[in-house]
């Protein structure tokens, strides 16, 4: 016998897009730019259907430790 699930798109979206899952988001950007160091910076950008945000450069010389050493992949674990 096979489970029927009915997948519920508008509380699924509520729920991706609430301020708790916004905050999780965050703060775990907040922590990848801090590890990344001084040169990057994390800019929280929400989206119509979820929370999101993106660890990025600051400056010149951010885009340069990331293109030659990849410091926002060594970030994130």
């Amino acid at each position: 016998m096979t489970a029927q699930v009915k997948v519920n798109l508008r509380g699924l979206n509520q729920l991706m897009r609430s301020e708790p899952v916004q905050a999780i988001v965050d703060a775990e950007g907040r922590r990848i730019a801090a590890a990344a160091g001084p040169d990057f910076e994390y800019k929280p950008l929400p989206h119509r259907w979820m929370a999101r945000g993106f660890v990025q450069p600051a400056n010149a010389r951010g885009a340069r430790e990331q293109a030659r050493n990849a410091v926002l992949e060594r970030a994130i674990s």
